[in-house]
């Protein structure tokens, strides 16, 4: 038996699990790198604090600038936040369901600085126009649109006196598959996805 072989195995598979990242519950906390517009590289990451404790850092990568931030200290699997594809030309957005809830949570972040602008429940997202229409946990769960660009959000009423004669949108529960249909210079369209193909939608009116 080559001993030494083993040896070498040994140390391979000891150097391999000091790499992985686990969770109280046995789960496996995995890295995620994504290419974002305007020559930015980002990548999530598990790691150890000063204090050895477990959290979940991203960093930034352009051309001059390479900076390390942290994400959240919860080192959960299930609730580690992740890029799902919604990325502005200076904001990208992360995701979470929460740890296990019926809702989705995202975080939007500046790429620049590497912070956090502002939280929601995601209901819809127009990267055309860099639009998001979320609802807000802390304004009694109402729904909005947020312009990123002008950081302006507008307040979205839904027309019930409509939707209740709707099959489609009768339920308590309908304004979930609602989306941002077209945008114009005054007014946002709004369709519901429960709904296709039938034409129901309604408008806003942009805040100033």
């Amino acid at each position: 038996m080559d001993n030494t072989k083993s040896i070498k195995e040994e140390k391979k598979i000891n150097t391999s699990i000091d790499t992985v990242f686990f969770d109280e519950k046995g789960d496996t906390i995995k890295s995620q790198t994504a290419n974002l517009k305007n020559n930015y590289e980002l990548i999530i990451f598990p790691a150890l604090d000063k204090k050895s404790e477990g959290v979940i850092n991203f960093r930034l990568i352009t051309d001059k600038k390479d900076n390390t931030y942290l994400l959240a200290s919860t080192f959960q699997a299930n609730r580690r936040p992740y890029y799902k594809g919604i990325d502005f030309q200076n904001y990208f957005a992360l995701h979470s369901n929460g740890g296990g809830t019926s809702k989705f949570y995202f975080w939007l972040y500046c790429k620049a600085a590497g912070e956090e602008i502002f939280k929601g429940i995601e209901l819809d997202f127009d990267l055309k126009n860099e639009l998001i229409l979320y609802e807000d946990e802390d304004n009694d769960y109402n729904l909005f649109i947020y312009d990123v660009n002008t950081k302006v959000k507008t307040l979205i009423e839904l027309p019930y006196d409509v939707m209740f004669k709707q099959e489609c949108t009768k339920y308590n529960d309908s304004y979930k598959s609602i989306y941002i249909k077209r945008v114009t210079k005054e007014y946002y369209y709004f369709g519901f996805k429960d709904c296709e193909p039938l034409s129901i939608e309604f408008k806003v009116r942009k805040a100033k």
